[in-house]
């Protein structure tokens, strides 16, 4: 997957202030002090009974590029930000880009993708059966305008979809996820 190469190619760059969070998450342009924890975190390979278990469970086909990405990472959480909200002037971390995972434990207290199976339940309405939400992404320089990313199990070309929106407006396509997941990351890369 070409994404998978401009994604290495960005971490790369981060191998001064990067590390290895204890349930193994990779935290990339590491902050001193929180929120957020890093600029980037790419959670480790989605383990394959995981992965065995979210396919069987699920009731579409998954898409072969997504399956790809999971047997390289469970998910990202990419282009954190710190996004000042209310009279009080309170920070909150907010992530860009997220591609949804599978969280691997149960006591909230490790860093987690956030979970496919439950965002996938949150959709618009309208939207079509055979469409799988896999991740989200802001616009640049915007924290409020969430797009939500699904592939088609069908035809696996993918939509940019907006959040906020009651029915399903689609603002974007590509044919493919990893096409749509490298022009995600163009876009916040620059």
């Amino acid at each position: 997957m070409i994404f998978l190469e401009k994604l290495h190619a960005l971490l790369d760059t981060f191998d001064s202030t990067s590390c290895k969070a204890v349930d193994k998450a990779n935290l990339y342009g590491v902050y001193n002090s929180p929120p957020p924890l890093a600029e980037h975190i790419v959670f480790s390979p989605m383990p394959n009974e995981i992965m065995q278990h979210m396919i069987e469970d699920y009731k579409l086909t998954f898409p072969k590029e997504l399956l790809m990405l999971y047997r390289t990472m469970n998910g990202a959480d990419l282009f954190w930000t710190v996004r000042c909200v209310g009279n009080r002037n309170i920070l909150i971390p907010i992530n860009h880009f997220s591609i949804y995972g599978v969280p691997l434990t149960q006591d909230r207290k490790h860093i987690e993708p956030f979970n496919i199976r439950i965002e996938d339940l949150n959709r618009p309405n309208k939207t079509p059966d055979n469409w799988l939400k896999f991740g989200s992404y802001y616009r640049p320089n915007n924290t409020t305008d969430r797009l939500d990313l699904f592939v088609d199990t069908d035809s696996n070309c993918v939509f940019a979809v907006e959040h906020e929106n009651a029915n399903c407006c689609i603002t974007a396509n590509w044919n493919s996820v990893d096409d749509c997941l490298c022009s995600v990351l163009d876009i916040l890369s620059e």
